[in-house]
């Protein structure tokens, strides 16, 4: 995983070092220690960001390591029943007061999550994972400091990155242009309002469709979004599941897939790790 120690600040000073003089006045010296830091390397290598953003260009951002003020953000009952626990959790660790969270890539973002609970709560990881063809329950350990991330490499055939930083492609049933763009925090926050509103109203699933209504910026170069969310009510199958796949490939992010083998069953395969209530709340 892609985490570096801020040793040099942290490390005790070897024995032959002269030991400094202990201040006694006052309670200074409470808060003499420098808080360790982390900086931790981004999927994206700063790429695909807006020219003038923060991260435009840069490949790692450096965190604090968490305390008990992001414990506490962790417990806030108010924090968790909006949903905005992990992205004020994330705000509070991050130094540069410039990133918001909400602008960082998903990727990135996940990125951090997975940084900052190394931090806190150690790099193993215990959950429950259902067997994919048996369902039956299989107790699993992670050690999140092997996670790798995917950084894209060659463009797939027929894809090329304009200067927006968005990804251009011709889809296969109707030979329309189509220019994407990666998701943000912000956009990941948006879809899962989207979903709870409709799954409180009882109404019908929409996530795919709402998805690519986020990530499509333009059809052959038109931008009028009631054009383009027509489009993709009508969108061919064929045509959305390449755009799937090539996304897929194009987006920077954690490789949290693995290799599964069910105690109770035969199956064998790749198997997602399943973000659970243990990831940030291992006493749950």
């Amino acid at each position: 995983m892609g985490r570096r120690n801020n040793s040099q600040r942290t490390r005790a000073p070897q024995a032959d070092a002269p030991t400094p003089p202990v201040t006694k006045s006052g309670n200074n010296s409470l808060f003499s220690f420098v808080t360790p830091t982390e900086f931790v390397e981004l999927p994206s290598g700063g790429s695909y960001y807006p020219e003038g953003h923060p991260l435009a260009g840069v490949d790692t951002i450096e965190i604090r390591h968490m305390t008990a003020k992001e414990e506490d953000i962790l417990t806030s009952e108010t924090l968790l029943r909006k949903g905005l626990a992990i992205d004020r959790l994330l705000q509070s660790v991050i130094l540069d007061e410039n990133i918001q969270v909400d602008s960082l890539l998903i990727g990135d973002k996940n990125a951090l999550l997975v940084a900052c609970r190394i931090t806190g709560f150690g790099s193993m990881y215990e959950t429950n994972v259902s067997c994919p063809t048996c369902s039956e329950t299989n107790e699993q350990e992670f050690d999140l400091e092997a996670l790798t991330h995917v950084t894209p490499g060659e463009m797939p055939e027929g894809v090329r990155l304009n200067d927006e930083n968005n990804f251009v492609m011709t889809l296969p049933t109707t030979s329309i242009e189509a220019e994407v763009r990666l998701l943000t925090g912000h956009d990941e926050r948006t879809l899962a309002e989207a979903t709870e509103k409709k799954k409180k109203l009882k109404l019908p699933d929409t996530r795919s469709t709402d998805l690519l209504k986020i990530v499509i910026v333009s059809l052959n170069d038109q931008t009028d979004r009631g054009d383009i969310d027509k489009f993709i009510s009508l969108m061919p199958l064929r045509d959305v599941k390449y755009l799937r796949k090539v996304y897929e490939k194009i987006k920077p992010d954690v490789d949290v897939s693995y290799d599964f083998e069910c105690e109770h069953c035969d199956h064998v395969g790749k198997v997602v790790m399943p973000l659970t209530a243990q990831f940030f709340w291992p006493n749950t």
